[in-house]
């Protein structure tokens, strides 16, 4: 394009020296000379304009020349507003994926069968590595420098005493006491042979059949006394129950040998966890078996991982209900991040465009545009020449 249009320069100027030198032998050169002289004048100026945009014409310091790289600050700015305020809104980007959604198309995507294996392959993978991930020498470090001391500070009186209060309000604590009569009498059901040997070793001087009598009636006398307090929402061993607790939390808040103890209790659980050497190895286990399994063609954990997907997803999509659901929270999550970080990714813009190169910035943009530009010059020299032809005839209609 640029070479079109300095070949239509040289040719105005071309046709211009050849009017100039000719038009005395042929007066109607004149016209020509109006023409080639004022194409040439426009296809001079626009090319000046051009350039003028994006650097110093003949390398000449003009002012108000090389007005992209001068003003490039002022462009990311400019640049970075215009995205956050007309393209990131909220409306505008909740809007667009409204129609596109999402939820339905992504259990669409995963009801395949080979996206629902790529997506369980990610995340099996990592398995192994989550298992290990407590033996990390760095994240244990993490772990003893930061996250240790933090729950170590916590106040564990408090947070037992108002974990008692929850489950006095709400009346849980009855459901906690009928979950483990029904395990203690489970229990003692599957372990009455167990406890008929033990009570024969500790009686080695009486009958067996006494010592089998004994223990049945025992067993018999806990488990009636089991049921009557499961059926009974009044019994007094209820009422016993509910007052210790009552009185447990409130000797939480006021003794400090409670408090003492329950921050011991806090300190051996944290120590337990951290350095429990049967966690550890049940980890490592349960790591080196992912890992086999991971490695085999047929992986159980692998084809497990993608069924559940699958079943998963089509779950989903039947569900209209879970489908709006899921649509809903993902738009609000996206409004939500779109109103708090536009601000920054305007501010990335700017800072990015501000980074480049000022030449290169108007070479880039220069190329980007070139053509129309170009364009620009050539219709100046077919304005300008046209545009002469009038002034000259003008000329002479007024000289008349």
């Amino acid at each position: 394009m640029q070479a079109l249009n300095l070949t239509l320069l040289g040719i105005s100027l071309a046709l211009l020296a050849v009017s100039v030198r000719y038009q005395t032998l042929w007066p109607g050169l004149r016209w020509l000379r109006a023409f080639a002289e004022a194409a040439a004048i426009g296809a001079i100026a626009d090319w000046y304009a051009v350039v003028a945009l994006f650097r110093h014409p003949l390398g000449i310091p003009i002012p108000h020349t090389a007005i992209v790289p001068r003003n490039q600050r002022n462009i990311g700015d400019s640049l970075g507003q215009f995205v956050a305020q007309n393209l990131l809104t909220p409306d505008t980007i909740v809007a667009k994926l409204e129609r596109l959604q999402t939820a339905k198309q992504l259990a669409a995507w995963l009801v395949e069968p080979v996206n629902a294996a790529a997506c369980a392959d990610s995340v099996t993978a990592l398995l192994p590595a989550m298992l290990r991930a407590p033996e990390d020498s760095d994240l244990q470090r993490l772990f003893r420098t930061t996250v240790a001391p933090r729950l170590m500070a916590l106040d564990a009186a408090r947070l037992a005493q108002q974990f008692t209060a929850l489950l006095l309000d709400t009346g849980l604590h009855s459901a906690l006491l009928d979950r483990a009569l029904a395990l203690l009498d489970g229990w003692l059901l599957a372990n009455e042979a167990l406890i008929r040997e033990r009570f024969a070793e500790a009686s080695r001087y009486t009958p067996a059949f006494v010592d089998g009598y004994i223990v049945r009636k025992f067993l018999e006398g806990v488990r009636t006394l089991i049921h009557d307090v499961s059926v009974d929402a009044a019994h007094p061993l209820r009422e016993s129950f509910e007052r210790s607790l009552r009185d447990w939390s409130l000797t939480l808040s006021e003794s400090a040998e409670q408090r003492a103890a329950a921050q011991g209790w806090l300190r051996s659980a944290i120590n337990a966890v951290a350095g429990d050497r049967d966690l550890q190895r049940l980890r490592e286990a349960l790591a080196v078996r992912a890992a086999a399994d991971l490695a085999r063609p047929d992986s159980v954990l692998r084809q497990t991982g993608t069924a559940l997907v699958i079943a998963l997803a089509q779950g989903v999509a039947r569900d209209p209900a879970i489908l709006q659901r899921l649509e809903g929270s993902w738009l609000r999550l996206v409004r939500s991040l779109a109103a708090r970080h536009r601000g920054q990714v305007a501010a990335l813009i700017a800072e990015v465009v501000k980074g480049w190169d000022a030449d290169e910035v108007g070479r880039k943009i220069e190329l980007a545009i070139g053509p129309d530009l170009q364009f620009i010059r050539i219709n100046g020299a077919l304005v300008g020449g046209i545009v002469g032809l009038l002034l000259y005839a003008g000329t002479l209609v007024v000289g008349r």
